[in-house]
């Protein structure tokens, strides 16, 4: 009886304490801060690496519109480098990470090659007549064609380019990789 009547004099003195109850918030609040914390500042950067590449991609397109050659240099190793240079070092993109696709008019981007819809389905079927825009000799979802195009044709230059997060493996529905594009579309020069 008495074990318990100190058990219930410290129980009622330990409630009535307020001493220690800041550091006890902070221990269980201070994780969460932190984690959102190094998300803000991972996700800005992100977004600061994804408005770079879209600037050195606007710059790299006007070479690409005026048809400039550089002597021992293609016109895409050209583009991938002033988008490099633009970059701040923050990326290295190759030859693979920019593509370009040439449209007959700005209304044909993205747009699939047209065709006669025989069955009334809505969608292409293998075997009904279609227009080989981009002559490859298949029905394709997008009649571009991979290239720089020439003088007043239509591209659309894109960028696609995985960030890896700074901090790891934070978030594990990403795999520790943010997926950045940047796209623009131009008009050829008469070059």
């Amino acid at each position: 009886m008495a074990k318990r009547r100190l058990s219930l004099k410290i129980f009622r003195r330990l409630r009535k304490e307020q001493d220690g109850t800041t550091a006890v918030e902070v221990a269980l609040i201070a994780p969460v801060l932190i984690v959102i914390l190094f998300g803000l500042i991972e996700m800005s950067i992100a977004m600061f690496v994804n408005t770079v590449i879209e600037g050195g991609l606007r710059d790299a397109s006007r070479v690409g519109l005026t048809g400039l050659e550089t002597d021992g240099i293609s016109r895409e190793q050209t583009i991938v480098n002033i988008v490099n240079d633009a970059s701040l070092g923050l990326v290295d993109l190759k030859l693979t990470d920019i593509s370009s696709k040439v449209y007959p008019s700005f209304g044909d981007i993205g747009m699939p090659e047209p065709y006669t819809d025989e069955n009334g389905d809505g969608e292409y079927t293998a075997g009904e007549d279609f227009d080989d825009i981009n002559g490859n000799g298949g029905w394709d979802n997008d009649m571009g064609v991979a290239g720089l195009g020439g003088p007043g044709e239509i591209v659309l230059y894109t960028i696609r380019y995985n960030w890896n997060f700074l901090s790891g493996e934070l978030v594990p529905v990403l795999k520790g990789i943010i997926p950045l594009s940047a796209s623009m579309v131009v008009r050829n020069e008469p070059f």
